[in-house]
């Protein structure tokens, strides 16, 4: 995502070395460069191709006409130009950002990869290129090699929202991830319950939250921080008396012994970065645990910055994720429009407001949200799918095929678009057809619906046998959720201490 006035500045302080005599070449190198000035990018690149044949050995020229027809939008075409000048010069940087850059706009990070790096190692100040490198290593999911850059970048330039913001996200996401770990190490840890606990209290569900907390103090009695985390549940719920007893056992609790838990200490003085950098090095449940601590306040931290500064898109994002998560969706909702409002258009931030309005239940509200885009990305497996999602739960199911069946077709393995066009057919009376997608679903089914679904589809195509099976699945599926959910389920309560 070069900046206009940074290509500019590159291409006027590139000069292409003509000789004196070369008048003509000189007057076209100037109007070339004119050209650009001007915003004429594509009869800029028609100069500079006249000049490049003239002219073949130039690495200059090449640079220029490559540049040219980035900017015009013709990045396929800009990249050959933009190697044979790295060819002809290894250490012509402009080449490497603008070859970096056209990588990016053509949706190939992994190629902008190299390029990007070579600028930022030889140019460290560049904040253009660390900001392209930033965004490729996180379209790669590469988030834990993002972060030194995106926080540099921050440093920077303080001010700049969407810095934050993806500061704040890529913390998430790592917290996310050591999550992820801690329950591949000990899924039955009381970090983990410890951790689960938190966020349902974020979610405001108080009873799942406290028996959580319960569980993971039978498992480690002397677990710092839970009794006070009871303490606050039972204050929010009017029971004083039975917080006041759990403040009481975590004043009695001894102090950590920094020698011993030296991840606790350095958290507890705010040493945010030291913990994660001591605990990534660590494959226990315990430092898994202070990992995710550390990088859920550093998103914390960032994300109070972005919400310092003036209003921006990406605030209002952050706050739409913020009250999606905790499932105020109409609030959410709010903030995706206020979004929009300040990026007028923006296909992302318009699907974002769409899935909401369909978490909502929304439903009128996101069809011709979803209509628009699936005109203006037709071949967006996503839009599909969730257009063809929403025409289905109106009961539009005919109207709902195609879309689904695009959707299928342009992400095959993706078992919600399966399971959508499993529903369509089976509801449109097609149950042969809607089988094979429902069986490919069964595997991302976390409800029971798919399941259900099948064994319907399976008595009415005639398969009894198949049927009787299906359903067994489902009701064992069924039992095995409630019993999952028994920690905290229907009937469970808060108790005293």
């Amino acid at each position: 995502m070069p900046r206009v006035s940074l290509v500019l500045a590159v291409l006027l302080s590139a000069p292409a070395r003509l000789p004196a005599q070369e008048l003509d070449l000189a007057g076209k190198s100037q109007l070339g460069k004119e050209l650009m000035a001007s915003g004429r990018f594509g009869d800029a690149a028609a100069v500079y191709r006249d000049l490049v044949a003239a002219m073949p050995g130039n690495a200059g020229l090449h640079l220029n006409l490559g540049m040219a027809l980035h900017m015009a939008g013709r990045d396929r075409d800009a990249l050959p130009q933009l190697e044979i000048a790295l060819k002809m010069q290894p250490d012509l940087l402009p080449a490497s950002l603008m070859l970096g850059a056209a990588h990016m706009r053509l949706g190939k990070p992994g190629a902008a990869l190299a390029p990007l790096q070579k600028v930022v190692r030889l140019q460290p100040d560049n904040h253009d290129a660390r900001s392209m490198l930033a965004d490729a290593l996180l379209a790669l999911d590469r988030h834990a090699q993002a972060e030194p850059h995106l926080r540099r970048l921050a440093e920077a330039a303080p001010q700049n929202p969407a810095v934050w913001f993806s500061l704040g996200r890529t913390y998430e996401e790592l917290a996310g991830r050591a999550f992820e770990e801690l329950l591949q190490l000990d899924p039955e840890s009381p970090f983990g319950l410890a951790l689960v606990a938190d966020a349902r209290r974020e979610q405001d569900q108080r009873t799942a939250a406290f028996h959580l907390y319960r569980l993971a103090l039978q498992r480690r009695p002397g677990f710092r921080g839970l009794h006070a985390a009871v303490a606050g549940i039972y204050r929010a719920s009017g029971y004083s008396d039975w917080a006041r007893v759990e403040d009481e056992k975590e004043r009695a609790l001894p102090p950590a012994d920094c020698a011993r838990d030296a991840l606790e200490c350095a958290f507890a003085a705010g040493k945010l970065r030291d913990v994660a950098a001591a605990a990534s090095k660590r494959k226990t449940a315990e430092a898994r645990y202070w990992l995710v601590r550390a990088y859920n306040d550093l998103a914390l931290a960032a994300f109070g910055k972005l919400a310092s500064l003036p209003p921006s898109p990406q605030s209002h994002e952050w706050a739409a994720r913020t009250h999606r998560n905790q499932e105020r969706h109409a609030e959410s909702a709010a903030e995706w429009r206020k979004a929009l409002a300040l990026a007028p258009g923006d296909p992302r931030l318009t699907m974002e407001l769409a899935v909401t309005l369909r978490l909502a239940r929304d439903l009128a509200g996101a069809q011709p949200l979803l209509e628009q885009l699936a005109a203006a990305l037709p071949d967006s497996a996503e839009v599909n799918l969730l257009l063809g999602d929403v025409l289905l739960a109106q009961e539009h199911a005919e109207r709902a095929l195609p879309y689904l069946e695009k959707s299928v077709r342009l992400q095959a393995d993706e078992p919600q678009a399966r399971g959508a066009l499993g529903r369509a057919y089976a509801l449109l009376g097609r149950p042969a057809e809607a089988i094979p997608h429902l069986q490919r679903a069964v595997a991302a089914d976390t409800d029971g619906s798919i399941r259900f679904q099948l064994a319907r589809a399976y008595q009415a195509a005639g398969r009894v046998e198949q049927a009787q099976a299906a359903m067994k699945d489902y009701e064992g599926f069924r039992s095995a959720l409630q019993a999952e959910a028994g920690v905290a389920g229907p009937g469970a309560t808060i108790t005293p201490p």
